[in-house]
């Protein structure tokens, strides 16, 4: 058998074609489907580019029952501005004969529960200050949080920090320093659930410029 022809690539996103362009919500809803007519096509990469910090990664993924591949979710910082922030996934496969190919596609990411903050500002000091009625200068409020249940989520809560790569300086929540590109664990203690307040500062004195972070609960208790 002569096979010259490399395998078909397509990407869905809750089932239906997903075409370039597109905004997505939550890459777990991407699933990239590989046809050739004459050998078993096997997906050997996923690459994605682009977004607000201009990032490059390689993506794990895994093979659904139904043989199609679905990415590995790293953390993504949303697109900010649709007309310049979209990422570019691009899927690189073969057969068994060695032929190879590659289809990209572009779309503008958000993640499916999606908790937008105003910006903060601070000064560039290393505590957490406060105004004459002893309130905090800078905050992030994490307002209600809820289980799948629907019931609220309280208590201690395991978070990821994530400083954006391109951040101009660390921050410190808590006690614990990020630096950019860096993902740290911490503990929030959102009480009885309503509207809990973290103080966020400068790692370093005299910091300036802007700081992008992004906040994950990876399991709400």
């Amino acid at each position: 058998m002569h096979d010259m022809t490399p395998p078909e690539i397509s990407f869905n996103y809750d089932n239906a074609p997903l075409t370039s362009g597109n905004t997505v919500y939550g890459l777990e809803n991407i699933s990239i489907k590989l046809n050739d007519e004459l050998t078993k096509p096997t997906l050997l990469r996923l690459e994605l580019r682009g977004g607000p910090a201009s990032d490059s990664v390689v993506l794990g993924f895994n093979q659904n029952v139904d043989g199609s591949y679905t990415p590995d979710y790293p953390r993504l910082f949303p697109t900010l501005d649709t007309s310049t922030d979209k990422y570019t996934l691009t899927a690189y496969a073969t057969d068994a004969k060695g032929n190879t190919s590659q289809k990209s596609i572009q779309f503008a990411y958000f993640p499916k529960n999606l908790v937008t903050l105003e910006k903060l500002k601070t000064l560039g000091v290393v505590k957490a200050l406060k105004t004459s009625d002893n309130t905090p200068l800078a905050v992030m409020r994490t307002g209600q949080l809820r289980r799948n249940d629907g019931s609220l989520a309280q208590g201690m809560q395991t978070a990821n920090i994530t400083v954006r790569s391109d951040a101009e300086y660390a921050i410190n929540i808590l006690g614990t320093v990020i630096h950019p590109g860096e993902t740290k664990e911490i503990q929030l203690d959102l009480g009885t659930g309503e509207n809990s307040t973290v103080p966020i500062f400068p790692a370093i004195n005299g910091s300036t410029g802007q700081s992008n972070f992004i906040i994950e609960f990876p399991q709400l208790n």
